[in-house]
Order: C-alpha cells, then structure tokens, then sequence
C-alpha cells in the first residue's frame, strides 16, 4: 500500500491529509504501515469507532513516526469538511462497502484541495473508471495500475484539477 501512495504525498511539508475508512485501528491496520511520513497531519475517518485502548496506541504510533493522527466518526458519503480543506486523501480495501463509491469518490474530490491528490488501493472491479472516468476526468491521472495476480488490486494516484 505504501508504494501504492507513493505520489500522493510529493509535495512539500507538511500535509494535511484525509484517511477515509480508516477502521478502528486493530491488527495491521494503515496507521501501522508506514503510511504516512513524518510532519504530515493526518485525519482518519470511519463509521465505527475504535475504542480507547486502540485508539491511544495508533496515536502514539502515529507520534513516534513523527507525524500527528487524530480520528473522527463519520460518513465517507457525507464527509464533514469544508470544501477544498485537504492536500490529499487516500483509502485502502474501503470503495467496496455498501454504498454508491462514486458518492464518495465525488465527496473526496470536494474535501481536496486544488491540485491534491488522492490515493487509492482497491479490489473493487473497474474502480477506475468510476475514479478517472465519472469523478476526477482523465487528465488528472498521475497513476494507476492494475495488479490482478494480488486478488484484482485497482492502485493508483489522481490529481484533483
């Protein structure tokens, strides 16, 4: 997943940047993948709620690593930001929920800012064609790559414009 982002976080220092779906911080969850490089604010949303003991270890991860997480309940479909507030967003395994992805993919546009990026890692069918295609438009296409021998993995990095 982390080479997958690679491109996502290219700019300079620091980032704010949207983690939707994050989940609720157990196991190998992203916060103990290297994600996420230092400096960068990071704001991790999902429906459920971690609770309080996996919630202090992924912050305290989060801070050895040098970078600041902060976890918010809420709803990829209704996301409660202003318009244009992030760098880049990134999601991982999460478009294949029960819900329409290009209302998400359309709200993730919303919450980046101009020239953001959004990274993605999906084994979702023809995800990209929502992303590119329906969402974010073909110029915006900084990568994707199909990886189908890794259970039809979808990665990729496109650039809000």
């Amino acid at each position: 997943e982390a080479q997958k982002y690679e491109g996502s976080d290219s700019r300079s220092r620091p980032l704010r940047i949207l983690w939707v779906g994050s989940g609720t911080f157990t196991g190998r969850s992203g916060v103990f993948k290297n994600l996420f490089l230092p400096g960068n604010e990071v704001i991790a949303i999902d429906l459920l709620t971690p609770d309080d003991k996996d919630l202090s270890a992924a912050v305290t991860y989060a801070t050895n690593q040098g970078y600041q997480l902060r976890f918010e309940q809420g709803d990829a479909q209704h996301l409660n930001f202003p318009d244009g507030m992030f760098d880049a967003v990134v999601c991982s395994m999460f478009l294949c929920q029960d819900f329409n992805p290009e209302v998400v993919v359309g709200e993730i546009r919303r919450v980046l800012k101009n020239g953001g990026r959004f990274g993605f890692y999906e084994h979702v069918e023809d995800i990209d064609k929502v992303i590119v295609q329906k969402v974010f438009g073909e110029r915006s296409i900084i990568r994707v790559q199909h990886y189908p021998e890794k259970t039809n993995i979808m990665a990729g990095v496109v650039r809000k414009i």
